[in-house]
């Protein structure tokens, strides 16, 4: 749904533009990398509305601190009736792969944010995925795209999606062994990731936006730390905290994440895994970014902003933000703070 209470802005000039460019070649591929601002209307992500409010972003940018772009989509004819509108997703999902990327096209896009070579892992989230019923038809527009970019299918697995989907799209089958070493996290533990992990040389991570039990919440970060390891509920415990963070802040994620386009055409507000279709928005809302952490910091107030006209309080209070998110930013995985976020709104 679009916001017309937000004052638009004039395109970015081409130095803006450049130096964007500039900034993916130099970053591109890794978790730690924070895009900076693009060529579409940007408002900051510190207030509950998009009206325009940029000073603060704009004062840590001039003060040297990184800054996080994230990229917003936002349609409710995207998702009339549960049924999401395949054509109106390519035009949009196309849109702000380009955004992220300082593009005019997603063709040129991909081509910066992936290498011609890569074999790519597109993690997708089998949690809900009956329920939302969003995940064959985002799966079938993001193969599209890649593949009309030139990217062959044989070199992309979809992880968490329908076999009939794979076939459709001709991708490659998963590996479902697990690596062959132990990978240590930190204070909360070890773990083997996934083979495919060790196959793949970038990740598109496409998770859902959704509310969940312990973590609070589960967007980007919780999608690739408990669906890419193999014993996740060991991991578990103090609300999947510290553990998310520091899977993600591990070197065979940081340096293979690409892409996170986070999923929130059909948004899951209340209840976590077992929520039902009352608990269920049809938001029409997509998120993509490089960073992980900013992703998943706007995806929160997303959420809350859906509670709230519903007239449910915020799932934390005050500005609070789930655990998870400020541990990662502790360690280098991203940018939490929503008053560092430039929010790039396609409309």
């Amino acid at each position: 749904m679009r916001d017309r209470g937000m004052t638009g802005q004039d395109k970015s000039n081409s130095t803006e533009v450049h130096s964007r460019r500039d900034f993916l070649v130099r970053a591109a591929g890794a978790a730690t990398a924070w895009a900076v601002a693009g060529p579409s209307s940007v408002v900051a992500a510190g207030t509950d509305s998009h009206e325009i409010v940029t000073a603060r972003a704009a004062a840590a940018k001039n003060a040297g601190l990184p800054i996080s772009s994230v990229v917003m989509a936002q349609d409710e004819h995207l998702v009339p009736a549960r049924i999401v509108q395949k054509g109106l997703l390519k035009t949009y999902l196309n849109r702000v792969i380009a955004e992220v990327a300082g593009e005019k096209e997603a063709g040129a896009a991909w081509h910066r944010l992936l290498s011609e070579d890569d074999r790519i892992l597109i993690k997708f989230n089998r949690s809900m995925a009956t329920l939302l019923g969003t995940t064959d038809v985002m799966a079938e527009v993001l193969v599209a795209s890649l593949t009309s970019a030139g990217f062959d299918p044989a070199r992309i697995i979809l992880l968490e999606v329908e076999p009939e989907i794979r076939e459709k799209t001709k991708t490659k089958e998963p590996d479902h062994r697990w690596q062959g070493k132990i990978v240590e996290f930190g204070a909360s533990g070890r773990d083997s990731f996934r083979a495919d992990v060790d196959w793949c040389t970038a990740i598109i991570n496409v998770p859902f936006l959704k509310t969940h039990h312990r973590a609070v919440m589960t967007g980007c970060l919780k999608n690739l730390s408990h669906g890419l390891i193999r014993h996740p509920a060991r991991f578990h415990d103090d609300g999947c905290a510290p553990a998310i963070s520091e899977i993600n802040a591990s070197e065979p994620l940081r340096s293979r994440l690409k892409l996170n386009i986070v999923n929130g055409l059909r948004l899951n507000y209340a209840g976590g895994a077992d929520g039902s279709e009352n608990e269920i928005s049809n938001a029409g809302l997509l998120l993509a970014g490089v960073d992980p952490v900013g992703c998943d910091s706007i995806g929160f107030r997303q959420i809350n902003r859906v509670r709230s006209g519903r007239g449910l309080g915020p799932i934390l209070p005050g500005p609070t933000l789930p655990r998870q998110l400020t541990l990662a930013e502790s360690l280098g995985v991203g940018i939490a703070n929503p008053e560092r976020i430039e929010l790039q709104v396609v409309d």
